[in-house]
């Protein structure tokens, strides 16, 4: 096992204890907790980012995936990934992002899904994982967006708890984690 992985694998454990403990009392665990502040934005970057390097450090490792799927697929997921991300981190804002409770955002692409930042951290790691195609990669990868979609439950059921008449206006028009795109939605 290579260093990166141990690295990546135990900032998603770690993550995953968090939000077990958050789970069994929505809105009064870690996570998201309920005053922000500097520590709490610390660990809770610093282990996503832990999670990002781990990944990263296990390049170069021999590829099981052929080229074409790595690129053709993990490289597209990559790029749309870290810009929903992106968009979805700039939307709600720094604090909101690591833990502030900001109340229920409903614009930009919180009007399409209730956790595109979540959604894009997902599809970033998955297309990351098949970009570096090696079996520690993929590995990693899986543990990660389970962890990040097992997050996105934990925070959803917070959001719930603490602002319940808003929640249920928003949750009913707006869905979980992946957007729908019909015009009958």
């Amino acid at each position: 096992m290579s260093g990166g992985f141990i690295l990546g694998l135990s900032a998603t454990v770690i993550w995953t204890v968090i939000l077990i403990l958050s789970d069994r009392q929505p809105g009064h665990g870690p996570w998201p907790p309920r005053k922000g502040n500097f520590f709490t934005a610390t660990w809770a970057w610093g282990l996503t980012t832990l999670i990002y390097v781990g990944l990263v450090q296990t390049w170069g490792q021999s590829p099981v995936l052929p080229a074409g799927l790595r690129f053709g697929l993990g490289l597209p997921l990559a790029a749309i990934g870290s810009v929903v991300h992106t968009w979805a981190t700039a939307a709600l804002g720094l604090k909101g992002t690591s833990g502030w409770d900001v109340g229920i955002a409903t614009r930009g692409p919180y009007a399409l899904c209730r956790h595109p930042q979540y959604l894009g951290q997902i599809v970033s790691i998955v297309g990351l994982a098949l970009i570096i195609g090696s079996p520690e990669a993929l590995i990693l990868g899986v543990a990660a967006s389970l962890m990040l979609g097992y997050g996105s439950r934990v925070e959803d059921l917070a959001i719930q708890s603490r602002h319940p008449d808003l929640f249920a206006a928003y949750s009913a028009k707006t869905p979980f984690l992946v957007p729908r795109f019909s015009s009958r939605s």
